[in-house]
This record gives C-alpha cells, sequence and structure tokens, in this order.
C-alpha cells in the first residue's frame, strides 16, 4: 500500500476515534487529551499520524494546544462530524505543490512580521533549534538514521518563528501546516534525504531566516524565507519527477511589494 494512503486511512481512524471519544463525554470541553505518546500507544499508530490527527481537529477548532502544558478540548465537534479526502480523491503531486504553494504565501510572511517582532528570547531558541538540527544533519549524512525524526527540528524552527510574531493565530496554523507537512518531510528527512544531505542544505537556510530576524530586517527575512521554500520545492522535484517530466512551479515568483 502506497505510504502516503496508510497515513491518511490512519489519520482519518484516529480523528473518528477521538471525536467518537468527545461525544460520548470521555473528553469534555476543558479536558486534557492524553499526550501523543499515550495515544500513539493506545492507537497503534506513529507520532506523524497522531499529529496529523490533532492537527485537523485543531483546524476544526475542537482542541486548541497550550504551550508546555498539552492539548485541551474547546469544543464538541459539529454534528456533520468531518470530512478529510478519500486517499483516492489525493494526487500526491498535486497534494505536495499546493502545501508548497500554501507555505511559500504564509511562510514569507511568518519570517518578515517575525523580523519585527522577535525578541531575544525568541532568537535565542531559534538559535537553539538551528544548532541542534545542524547536530543531527551532521551525523545523518554520514550514518542515515531510520524514519524521518530529524524533521521535528524542522517543524520546531518553524514553529518557533510563528511564535517570533507574537501572533498566537499565526502560530496554531503554523502547527497546523507543519502536520500537513509529513510528504515533505519523507522525501527530504527519510534515508535518502540524508544521504544526499539535505537537511543540512534546508538547515542553512533556516541560518539564513534566523540572521535576517536577528538583524531586524523584514524585507531580507523574506526573501530568505523564499529562497527556502524554491529550494525545497526543487528537492522534492528531484526525488519525486522524472528529469524529462519536471515538476512545474507551483506559481509565479512572488514579489514583496512595499509600502
Amino acid at each position: 500500500m502506497d505510504t502516503r494512503k496508510k497515513t491518511t486511512r490512519e489519520c482519518e481512524r484516529v480523528v473518528q476515534s477521538l471525536v467518537e471519544s468527545i461525544l460520548a463525554g470521555h473528553h469534555p470541553r476543558g479536558a486534557r487529551l492524553p499526550s501523543e505518546h499515550a495515544l500513539c500507544a493506545k492507537l497503534g499508530v506513529s507520532r506523524t499520524v497522531v499529529r496529523e490527527a490533532i492537527a485537523d481537529l485543531k483546524a476544526e477548532g475542537v482542541v486548541a494546544a497550550r504551550q508546555g502544558s498539552g492539548t485541551y478540548v474547546i469544543d464538541r465537534p459539529g454534528r456533520k462530524g468531518f470530512h478529510l479526502k478519500n486517499v483516492e480523491e489525493v494526487d500526491v503531486l498535486e497534494e505536495l505543490r499546493h502545501i508548497l504553494e500554501l507555505r511559500k504565501v504564509f511562510e514569507t510572511g511568518v519570517a518578515e512580521l517575525a523580523a519585527l517582532r522577535r525578541s531575544e528570547a525568541d532568537l535565542h531558541h531559534l538559535e537553539a533549534v538551528v544548532a541542534a538540527m545542524d547536530r543531527w544533519a551532521r551525523q545523518a549524512a554520514h550514518s542515515p538514521a531510520k524514519g524521518t525524526t530529524g524533521a521535528q527540528w524542522d517543524d520546531e524552527f518553524h514553529l518557533a518563528l510563528a511564535r517570533a510574531t507574537h501572533n498566537p493565530e499565526i502560530e496554531r496554523f503554523q502547527e497546523y501546516l507543519g502536520a500537513k507537512n509529513a510528504a515533505v518531510h519523507r522525501v527530504l528527512w527519510g534515508e535518502e534525504g540524508q544521504v544526499r544531505g539535505w537537511p543540512l542544505v534546508a538547515n542553512a537556510e533556516h541560518r539564513e531566516i534566523l540572521e535576517a530576524v536577528r538583524a531586524g530586517d523584514p524585507a531580507a527575512a523574506w526573501r530568505a524565507a523564499e529562497r527556502h521554500l524554491e529550494g525545497t520545492a526543487d528537492r522534492v522535484a528531484e526525488v519525486l519527477c522524472p528529469a524529462e517530466n519536471p515538476v512545474e512551479e507551483p506559481s509565479a515568483p512572488l514579489e514583496r511589494v512595499d509600502g
């Protein structure tokens, strides 16, 4: 079975299980959901699947994360429940194009705003994440790790950048977007990507974003984020598309308008 299809089916199953549990009153409004580890053990799925399911519930306004505390139920699911695309409806390449296009539009703006609003604490955390990712990536380039464990640093960098905007809705959407980025993670952070040294390349791009944010230069941060996301799209295309039929750019290059 195609890995993406399997992950999507498992995600649907986890969402349905959590919805039923909430509706049955096992997790009433205000209650904290079990930890990711507990849900993985109970439902027999990976952390990635649990994160995608939680992200879908967050997007529907059913649960919300409280930093350092966990994920809490904030509303009951609507009567119509949830609809995730059937995997048969999903063209993986088309889905990746859409995700990368969305990231390009959203994350360039996040970097720009972070450059204007970041605090010293934000910068310290971003620096720590980039350093940790660099250590992992250097080791993985010589001795590839199983799975996509290093992707946690990629997720944390982009989430830390969103937190640096000090806008909780931006942070919330970035968390959702990160969970939806699993297909990209499998390409770039799997063993093949590690052997190619792509985590190191991606982290060098993260470093450029960080330095622009540190300098308080929103235009430079925007451009650095755009280069990173264009590089991500190129790396995904290199793996998934034959050279004679490359993936088209998801959109025309963005142009930043000052004013």
